[in-house]
């Protein structure tokens, strides 16, 4: 320990105290100086020691105080001996700590709970084997520790989970699985089985498992792993939401097939449909499905507010009436879904252009080999044209990093498009999901939104378990919103910056289907698993974590820390009093 310069903390600006004190102090001396009493030196040194406690009671002194601190390596669980034995010789000073799962090392005191972290963690200079659980690195006040973590262990190290799985639309779990030697993954439904994939050697492989849920509601899948002579199985969580049922407009120039197909798709799927098509100037046929049967001669703010989504043709965009474009423009940013199909994206009109900002270079060739899922190879005709990079386009489906059909956002409503022509090709051979998996996702996606008051997110990563802790997202629309779980309330902060955005935390119930629910009735869905399911994925979720908070420039050595030290205001006060002490009895000796 040494000592090092002053630092000073005035209770007034510096400036002020000199002009008080200096004048004062050199009064006081004169006024000794003319008294005729013995002792004048020593008197003196009396006056000089009352400034100075008076001064260090204003101004507050303190001294540097370098100190070196201990530095800790911290083992967890599948750590590497050799490497810890290398960092031992490049610091042998290292004071080491280990988790109670860590296997033993020479010399090392066991973590006997993660709260002890909050005391020890600017002290952690290494973490490494599989890092400390997310939950623990938060008591971490300072995260100055470099991680080395260990290998990824075997079995399922990514995991892609659908947000949204819709009864009768094919959905897709993804993954990356780290094998050992050859495995086989099949997924499981309520009916058998699904789909599957084998790997034939060692490495990490991605993964695509398809299913096509028949009913809505909440289910229990099952991933099977078999792996040599063992099978493992771990449950796989799945809201299957009913399908939304949409009021629909197509408005057509010409009959074609590809509309008269896709008016039998969304019939079929119990839509609300109101179709259209010219036959001369001034008469229209309509066609109706699970619907009244009205007359839409023209577009006003009423067939705007009716439906939820509109099929348009750019030749019937052309030529609307300018009362009618603004109406569209105006449906649109107050919700409206529009889908324009054309067979020419360029030199459109400018309401074309308003509706649909998007920058397209010809090409030269007009199909495209398409494989839709998994199902067979397809040669589709398209619009002969690459749409440019355009970060407000919300792809939908893509080929080769090219942009088939998406939709943009504008205002509250969607605008989107579809490159790909003739599909009906692919329902006439009878391939029905292939025919849903290209026009399923767009419809659904571009049409109206549904007024939510309450959407919650939760922020950790799949898997939880039971008693861990869970960080919560609300977007409200407008009104704050409570949350409750098994009646009990959990309480909740709205974000700083951004309005109708709060944050809360809670812990998850027992394994199994839980539920949150708000004040309007709001309900969310979490599964909760049990202790010893997707562990190798949630140890790559903690190294993960780890390795995101690591700091980038600790150190293995020994770290100098400097710090204030206030002089104990005592000190001063003893010194006035000894002072202004001698100061009294002088005179009298």
């Amino acid at each position: 320990m040494t000592s090092s310069w002053l630092t000073f903390n005035p209770v007034f600006p510096l400036w002020a105290i000199a002009l008080l004190t200096l004048p004062i102090f050199a009064f006081f001396i004169w006024r000794e100086i003319k008294r005729p009493h013995k002792f004048l030196l020593a008197r003196i040194i009396a006056q000089l020691l009352v400034l100075i406690s008076i001064l260090g009671l204003l101004i507050q002194p303190s001294y540097r105080e370098q100190q070196t601190e201990s530095s800790i390596l911290l083992l967890t669980p599948s750590y590497d001996k050799l490497k810890v034995d290398s960092l031992l010789k490049v610091n042998s000073s290292f004071k080491i700590i280990r988790m109670k799962e860590a296997k033993t090392y020479a010399n090392s005191e066991v973590l006997t709970s993660y709260h002890n972290l909050a005391k020890i963690g600017r002290d952690i200079k290494i973490v490494t084997g599989q890092g400390l659980p997310e939950y623990a690195l938060e008591l971490l006040k300072q995260k100055d520790f470099k991680f080395i973590p260990a290998p990824f262990p075997h079995g399922v190290t990514e995991l892609s989970i659908p947000k949204q799985t819709v009864v009768n639309k094919r959905s897709t779990v993804k993954g990356i699985f780290n094998a050992f030697g050859k495995t086989k993954l099949k997924l499981i439904g309520p009916a058998g089985g699904e789909d599957s994939v084998t790997f034939n050697s060692s490495g990490q492989f991605p993964f695509d498992l398809s299913f096509k849920p028949k009913l809505s509601g909440l289910f229990v899948y099952e991933l099977s792993i078999q792996d040599g002579a063992s099978t493992t199985l771990e449950k796989l969580p799945l809201e299957v939401m009913p399908e939304q049922k949409q009021k629909i407009l197509i408005l057509e120039k010409f009959p074609t097939a590809e509309v008269r197909y896709l008016k039998n798709y969304l019939t079929e799927k119990g839509h609300s449909l109101a179709l259209r098509h010219q036959i001369s100037k001034t008469d229209f046929k309509y066609e109706f499905a699970n619907l009244n049967s009205t007359r839409i001669d023209r577009l006003t703010p009423e067939v705007g507010e009716t439906f939820d989504l509109i099929f348009i043709d750019d030749k019937v965009l052309a030529e609307f009436s300018a009362s009618e474009k603004n109406y569209l423009e105006s449906a649109v940013q107050n919700g409206l879904g529009v889908v324009i199909l054309s067979d020419d994206f360029s030199e459109k009109d400018k309401t074309f252009k308003r509706l649909l900002p998007i920058k397209t270079k010809q090409l030269a060739t007009d199909t495209i080999q398409l494989r839709l899922g998994h199902s067979k190879l397809y040669t589709i005709p398209f619009v002969p044209v690459e749409i440019a990079p355009n970060a407000s386009i919300q792809p939908i489906l893509q080929h080769k990093g090219r942009v088939l059909s998406g939709y943009l956002y504008s205002g509250a409503g969607k605008v989107g498009f579809q490159l790909l022509t003739e599909t009906y090709r692919i329902s006439l051979e009878g391939n029905e999901d292939d025919y849903a998996f290209i026009w399923s996702d767009l419809i659904e996606r571009t049409a109206r939104s549904k007024n939510e008051m309450f959407k919650i997110s939760l922020v950790n990563d799949f898997p939880y378990y039971s008693d861990e802790p869970l960080t919560l997202d609300i977007i409200s629309s407008g009104t704050q919103p409570s949350l409750y779980e098994n009646n009990n309330s959990i309480p909740l902060e709205e974000d700083v910056i951004i309005d109708d955005y709060w944050h809360g935390k809670s812990w998850a119930g027992k394994p199994g289907w839980n539920k949150l629910i708000t004040q309007d009735s709001t309900q969310f869905n979490y599964f909760v698993s049990n202790e010893n399911e997707w562990r190798s994925l949630r140890l790559v979720n903690q190294i993960k974590a780890n390795m995101l908070v690591q700091s980038s420039d600790s150190g293995t050595n020994d770290s100098i820390q400097f710090i204030h030290q206030p002089i104990p205001i005592l000190i001063f006060f003893l010194i006035f009093l000894f002072a202004s002490g001698f100061l009294w009895l002088a005179p009298k000796i």
